[in-house]
């Protein structure tokens, strides 16, 4: 369902990497590709690019589908205010389900966002809040994680769990039906409203050289609540995987 999750966890894998070298800041730039299946009835698995940027001179940062800047940065903490995009989508046509086929598009949309984000000895916290800047959805999206590395040589692992939580409008953008769709497609009437959204996420890279590393992950979402009840809806897991190599400068 979210493309971004798993983009957005290589930049985890980054700031690892960047934590073990003696090199202040460097710039990580690399590409890949993902498969995703998606909860929405009639539609196919996907395949995707993965692009990857990571830059960071601490004052201002761009990760991957995210940029921003800090309001404050130390060696464990940061609060930052930024944007993100967000890939969420529905497009009628990529669905082989004639009653799908009959509903309205729904957009990606950009999201202004604030995190605060803590490293502990006993791992890394980190919370954000999202809202839509664009009118698309007028989502608000709350997200904590929490996430451990592994260090194995020239491999670093990071398994994260997390939780989203998303407003009845984001919800009901994305996976409700107006009385207008119902009349077309003879789908029921459906609002949905606010749910959460738990995953678990599994990150790694290998550095091949000093400059050249691979990176990939899986992520998995569990839909619930209204959003798993959607009569769009017919899968409430849904899985991402991805992988790429990225160069650090």
């Amino acid at each position: 369902m979210k493309k971004s999750h798993c983009i957005l966890s290589i930049l985890a894998l980054s700031a690892l990497a960047l934590s073990e070298t003696a090199l202040a800041d460097p710039t990580f730039i690399g590409v890949g590709g993902g498969w995703s299946n998606s909860p929405y009835k009639g539609y196919r698995s996907s395949y995707y690019p993965v692009p990857h940027i990571d830059y960071d001179n601490n004052t201002f940062f761009i990760d991957d589908l995210s940029a921003g800047v800090y309001i404050f940065n130390n060696d464990n903490q940061s609060l930052s205010i930024g944007a993100r995009y967000l890939d969420n989508e529905f497009k009628p046509h990529d669905s082989n389900n004639r009653q799908l086929k009959r509903l309205d598009s729904r957009h990606a949309t950009l999201l202004a966002e604030i995190e605060y984000s803590i490293d502990t000895n006993w791992g890394s916290f980190s919370s954000s809040i999202g809202a839509d800047m664009l009118n698309k959805s007028n989502s608000i999206l709350v997200n904590a994680d929490y996430s451990v590395p592994f260090m194995l040589g020239n491999l670093i692992i990071v398994p994260t769990i997390g939780i989203n939580w998303a407003n009845n409008k984001h919800n009901n953008y994305y996976y409700g039906i107006s009385h207008k769709e119902s009349s077309r497609s003879g789908l029921r009437y459906y609002h949905a409203n606010g749910s959460f959204t738990p995953y678990i996420e599994i990150g790694a890279q290998y550095a091949l050289t000093d400059h050249l590393n691979l990176f990939g992950g899986m992520h998995v979402d569990k839909l619930t609540g209204d959003v798993a009840d959607s009569p769009m809806v017919n899968k409430s897991t849904v899985t991402s995987l991805y992988m790429g190599v990225s160069y650090k400068f």
